[in-house]
């Protein structure tokens, strides 16, 4: 196997595992659905980062990026639709619905390659919101709704796209993968650390 192809086949389990993310976040909420924590923004910013990346995908023949996007940007969806948030679900769907129709616009206007930038752009904050309600959770020793099995399968799924990222010279790739697996470690830990160093887990963590 050459080092493209082997760049490749990470390339395909990076997005096996980012979609597989989603599957225990859900079944968290719908067994958990009073348990505060996750963030309806991340997930929505998560949402429209993967709809950039399938676009990338798309218009630079990057086909690992196509597939597992397509069906992320739907668990994603569902996770901000489902989670537990001020915000109506009507108007939670309205306002994913209208983002993500801008973007689509402007991602089809640009050159192709600026794509990965502008998918690198939105990513690279996608993860923040959730990382500052971990910290929040933490400070109050609260059990979230937050699965720390999304967020483990979200790191390995990073690791596979970084060494896809080296083997195929994809720089928005790599850049935007490397944040993402530092906030998601720093996501976990601070879950963990709330769950376990207080002992306050009211909810067993099988999701």
């Amino acid at each position: 196997m050459s080092s493209h192809e082997l760049a490749m086949s990470f390339g395909y389990l990076g997005a096996t595992l980012g979609v597989s993310m989603v599957v225990p976040q859900i079944v968290r909420i719908v067994r958990h659905p009073a348990l505060p924590g996750v963030s309806p923004l991340s997930w929505a910013m998560t949402s429209l980062s993967c709809l950039s990346w399938m676009t990338y995908g798309i218009r630079t023949g990057a086909t690992p990026q196509i597939p597992g996007n397509i069906l992320l940007v739907s668990g994603a969806i569902a996770v901000v639709l489902l989670a537990s948030a001020p915000m109506p679900r009507h108007r939670r769907a309205l306002l994913i619905a209208s983002t993500a129709g801008a973007l689509l616009t402007v991602a089809w206007l640009i050159p192709a390659h600026s794509v990965g930038y502008l998918a690198f752009a939105v990513g690279l904050f996608s993860n923040w919101p959730q990382l500052f309600d971990s910290i929040g959770n933490w400070r109050e020793h609260l059990s979230s709704g937050v699965s720390v099995s999304a967020w483990g399968l979200r790191i390995g799924s990073q690791v596979c796209w970084l060494a896809y990222a080296i083997g195929t010279d994809d720089v928005p790739v790599g850049i935007a993968c490397s944040v993402a697996m530092s906030t998601a470690i720093a996501t976990v830990a601070f879950e963990l650390a709330a769950r376990t160093s207080f002992g306050s887990a009211t909810a067993p963590e099988t999701a």
